[in-house]
């Protein structure tokens, strides 16, 4: 069953309970993850916020939703939204929930009755300008870097080697020094903190060998 459709500035958007729904989660880890990764969500691309006058008016359109009634601030997630929160959500459920989004909704235009011919072209143009906006979101997604949870795991990951490797603290503040230094150029980052989502995994088994 496809969402309610919801425009706003001309775009088709979806509240954090629709999209909640389609990616079998709760609105309450959508917000979550929003919070968490905030600096990667641009306002008026990714999503819109809706309060006062806007948000009140929003509501009176739809009496009888009850996910709307003690909302104090209401986002509208955009397709580059809700692209966002599947490739954070890291489950393919909610990848796969976006692409069918993608199809179902956010594509789709009221339009008349079109001669056949002209709506395999139009269908082939369509296919084309996903796929290339669909590369162009994951080139994006490429260079994001650690949220504050995953830096929290390199961190620990690197104590634990000092550790494991100096038994004096005047030896352990020099390996710090040292191992951070070689994530750095490791990664050609500025700090640690700017190692890249994809890379984490990678730096994890890098500071486990570190030394070795």
């Amino acid at each position: 069953m496809l969402p309610e459709i919801i425009v706003h500035d001309s775009v088709r958007v979806l509240t954090s309970a629709q999209l909640a729904e389609s990616f079998k989660t709760d609105s309450k880890t959508m917000n979550r993850n929003f919070q968490r990764n905030q600096d990667q969500f641009e306002l008026g691309v990714h999503y819109f916020a809706l309060t006062g006058e806007d948000l009140k008016a929003f509501k009176g359109e739809r009496q009888n939703d009850v996910t709307l009634k003690y909302v104090s601030v209401l986002y509208l997630w955009t397709e580059k939204g809700a692209f966002l929160h599947a490739q954070f959500s890291k489950s393919k459920q909610a990848k796969d929930a976006y692409r069918a989004l993608i199809d179902s909704y956010y594509t789709m235009l009221d339009k008349p009755p079109i001669e056949q011919p002209q709506a395999l072209a139009i269908s082939l143009a369509d296919f084309q300008n996903l796929e290339s906006r669909l590369v162009t979101l994951e080139n994006q997604m490429h260079e994001v870097t650690l949220h504050s949870g995953e830096q929290l795991r390199l961190r620990k990951a690197v104590n634990e080697r000092v550790y494991q490797l100096a038994e004096q603290t005047g030896a352990r503040r020099v390996l710090f020094r040292a191992l951070y230094s070689a994530i750095k150029d490791r990664y050609q980052v500025g700090s640690y903190r700017d190692v890249r989502q994809h890379e984490l995994q990678d730096a994890l088994n890098f500071v486990s060998s570190w030394g070795a």
